[in-house]
């Protein structure tokens, strides 16, 4: 799945992967005939459905499923999955949207709505081009394509949050901003270790970019000589940087205080230190760390 990272008159933010890379996968691991899909403005707002991949025409391009309409409005509205076998005389759904469905051809189909905090954020559907029963096997693929959504988005939003007030700090530079620089960057590696994927990559681009933002020219010097640390040493002194003892940092990255010193020496061999101090400042030197 394509995504984009994106830093601009140094403002930095991340972006979740496109809804088309969803519903390309969508497609793929339920082995639907067509997925489409749509989010909603705000609260009160329609579902508009934008992005397809399987359709034959443009009828349903542009489609504002409002929220307990159709079966997409349907499960928006229940906040859960919603299937029906022949959409064209379903019973216990509204049929605002026949004319649509119809002329591209769809009798088959499964809606499962993105969910966050404020409610439903939008909805994908996958469809047939026959009347069949949706298979309990399709539908736990597809929830389960929606389930990452929901936790990607929400991992985005808390990371762009934090690099908000990371931003402001380094456009308007004051006491104490080099160590909340330091700190966000030890709260991104606290996300990034329960990342997975594409979430994860975004994450250590956002880091690495992070970690040279205080970089002097003595320390690019120093960075020519490449250091490479196991993304679990990494973690370990990123936390050390910002003060936490062997016990506060397993705490934090859910491992146990021994396991925290085995990872702690092996980034110190690497670095030449000899002690955690030297460690961090040698990660500093190698841009590993702000």
């Amino acid at each position: 799945m394509q995504s984009t990272a994106v830093s601009t008159r140094g403002t930095l933010h991340t972006e979740v992967p496109t809804l088309a890379a969803y519903l390309y996968e969508l497609k793929q691991v339920t082995g639907a005939e067509i997925t489409f899909g749509g989010t909603r403005a705000g609260e009160g707002s329609p579902a508009v459905l934008s992005t397809f991949v399987g359709t034959k025409t443009e009828a349903l391009r542009g489609v504002q499923v409002e929220l307990g309409r159709g079966l997409g409005g349907k499960a928006m509205a229940v906040g859960r999955p919603i299937h029906v076998r022949d959409y064209s005389t379903a019973r216990g759904i509204t049929h605002d949207y026949d004319a649509a469905v119809k002329k591209e051809g769809l009798h088959a189909i499964l809606a499962v709505p993105i969910l966050s905090r404020a409610g439903a954020s939008g909805v994908i559907y996958a469809g047939l081009r026959r009347p069949e029963l949706i298979s309990e096997r399709m539908m736990d693929r597809a929830v389960a394509v929606a389930r990452r959504m929901e936790y990607e988005a929400a991992v985005t939003a808390e990371v762009n949050r934090r690099l908000a007030e990371l931003t402001s700090a380094m456009q308007a530079p004051a006491p104490g901003a080099d160590q909340r620089l330091r700190d966000v960057h030890a709260e991104l590696g606290l996300i990034r270790s329960t990342a997975t994927g594409t979430t994860r990559q975004l994450i250590d681009d956002l880091m690495h970019r992070l970690a040279g933002t205080l970089r002097t020219s003595g320390q690019e010097e120093e960075a020519d000589r490449v250091v490479t640390l196991t993304p679990r040493e990494l973690d370990v002194i990123t936390q050390v940087a910002i003060g936490c003892s062997n016990a506060e940092a397993g705490e934090r990255l859910g491992v146990g205080e021994s396991t925290v010193k085995s990872y702690l020496h092996a980034a110190m061999r690497k670095l030449g230190a000899r002690n955690r101090v030297e460690a961090v400042t040698a990660a500093r030197r190698a841009g590993l760390i702000p």
